[in-house]
């Protein structure tokens, strides 16, 4: 009864710039599945830091540089018979964004926290977030 867990290892960002509307979050929408979700992708080999992967793919996916500000937390859920782990950081956008288009993501966003609630698709990254959302900004 010694079932081996697969997991798969992933990091990523909650990206947040301040606007006159307010507090603002940054969400991609991905090509295959026309999801919208937080920047983030595998951790690879070569990566010297979860903290570094973490800055990488969220500058791939959307251009934009980043400043780490916290750590955010985890989620993880169930992806073709594996267990899919994304570490996630508090970051702020740093420039202005270079962002092309990708065979994986189409385009980014940014929201208001309830906006954002209202667009991503999956539970687990409106979990996330709500985590970080004063009642007031819901």
């Amino acid at each position: 009864m010694n079932k081996s867990i697969e997991l798969d290892y992933c990091a990523g960002g909650i990206v947040w710039r301040e606007t006159e509307k307010g507090r603002e979050v940054l969400l991609i929408l991905s090509r295959d599945d026309r999801a919208w979700k937080f920047p983030k992708g595998h951790i690879d080999a070569d990566d010297p830091s979860w903290v570094y992967a973490a800055q990488r793919e969220v500058r791939e996916e959307t251009g934009y540089d980043t400043r780490i500000t916290d750590f955010a937390g985890f989620t993880k859920y169930p992806v073709n018979g594996k267990t899919k782990v994304v570490f996630y950081w508090h970051m702020e956008s740093v420039g202005e964004s270079n962002f092309e288009p990708s065979d994986e993501i189409e385009g980014y966003g940014w929201f208001t926290i309830r906006e954002a609630l209202l667009q991503l698709t999956f539970l687990s990254d409106i979990k996330m977030l709500l985590q970080f959302t004063p009642d007031n900004e819901r």
